[in-house]
Parts: C-alpha cells; sequence; structure tokens
C-alpha cells in the first residue's frame, strides 16, 4: 500500500510538471521563479541601445530552438513516466540515450548562441546570457529530476 502510495505522489507531482513545460513553459518558469523568463533574462543581462534590438533578435531564436528542445525532452520524460513500472532495460536505455543526446544538445545550443552573441554584441552580454540560462535550465532539470521517480526507486521500497 505504501508503495502504491508512493508511486501515486510521484505520478500526479510528475504529470503537473510535464503538464506545465508541454502545455505552457512559461508557467513553469513564473512557477518555479517568480517571474516570466524574459524578465529574468532582461534584468540579468545588460545591453542598452540598438544592440537591444540585436539581442532579443537573436534570443528569441533561441528560445524557439530551445522550446523545441524542450517538447522533445518532454516527450521522453512522459514516456518515462507513463511506464516507470513497466520499462524494460532495454527501454531505458532507449531513454537514457535520448536525454543524453537532447541534454548535450541543448548545452551545444546555449553555447552556439552564447557565441552568436558575442561576436553581435559583446562578451559580457554574451557571458551574461550563458550564465543565466546556464542556470535556469540546471534549476529546471533539478526540478524534473526531484519530480519523477528514480530508476528502480520503487522496486527498493519493496
Amino acid at each position: 500500500m505504501k508503495n502504491l502510495l508512493v508511486f501515486g505522489f510521484f505520478m500526479i507531482s510528475s504529470s503537473l510538471l510535464f503538464g506545465q513545460i508541454n502545455h505552457d513553459e512559461t508557467q513553469l518558469f513564473k512557477t518555479l521563479f517568480g517571474t516570466p523568463k524574459k524578465d529574468i533574462i532582461s534584468e540579468f543581462v545588460k545591453v542598452e541601445g540598438a544592440k537591444q534590438d540585436v539581442f532579443w533578435k537573436l534570443y528569441n531564436d533561441y528560445e524557439s530552438h530551445r522550446r523545441q528542445l524542450g517538447e522533445k525532452r518532454f516527450a521522453v520524460l512522459n514516456n518515462y513516466v507513463k511506464n516507470y513500472t513497466t520499462l524494460s532495460a532495454k527501454e531505458t536505455d532507449e531513454i537514457m540515450e535520448d536525454i543524453i543526446l537532447l541534454t548535450t544538445s541543448q548545452d551545444k545550443l546555449i553555447a552556439r548562441y552564447y557565441n552568436k552573441i558575442k561576436k553581435a554584441i559583446g562578451i559580457n552580454a554574451a557571458a551574461q546570457f550563458y550564465q543565466i540560462e546556464w542556470y535556469l535550465q540546471s534549476q529546471i532539470r533539478t526540478n524534473i529530476l526531484e519530480s519523477i521517480p528514480m530508476i528502480n526507486e520503487l522496486e527498493k521500497k519493496k
């Protein structure tokens, strides 16, 4: 019975988290950080004058790519959460390979836009962008990991 309650808690909290990611990722940022993501970025990344337009064009392009990766990550994690108790070793490995690829892709995306911003605007804005994006993505990753069951976690409690 205790295992069923623990599993139920994980499923409910995971579905709430993933529902936010899938349907309204901006709401997830607002929930976690108390403000929309764009407000966080504008507060942290200091760009003045005509370069503001260049920054926001690059940033919006970055966000479009990042959201695509986020949707793919949601699909993989949602598959894990829905099938957690019945995954074979092969299926677990496939999910892990997908997560590794998506994490690597996201890190490369941040680095690619760091270089674009550095070239177009300068090192300070690029470094600020990199630092805040890396921080925000780390927080999201941590929140997701805290919201889903660890591999074999429920089996250990039996």
